[in-house]
């Protein structure tokens, strides 16, 4: 005969390895959420340094060679 007192071990197992699968999965996505800010962030600051006009590529030259 089966004990009373266990019969909720399994249940009870079954729903931490599944909180542990969510938890888990739900830290993935956030770090892949937050590599993909930062690699948005890396593309516009490109963008923008390829936008500069003539003028301002001529003042940031100039300053370089006076350091």
């Amino acid at each position: 005969m089966k004990n009373k007192g266990e019969r909720g071990s399994v249940t009870l197992f079954v729903l931490v390895i599944c909180m542990f699968v969510t938890v888990m999965l739900s830290a993935y996505m956030i770090n892949m959420q937050d590599k993909k800010q930062a690699q948005e962030r890396e593309i516009e600051r490109i963008t923008e340094s390829y936008n500069q006009n003539e003028q301002q590529m001529e003042e940031i030259y100039n300053r370089a060679l006076k350091k």
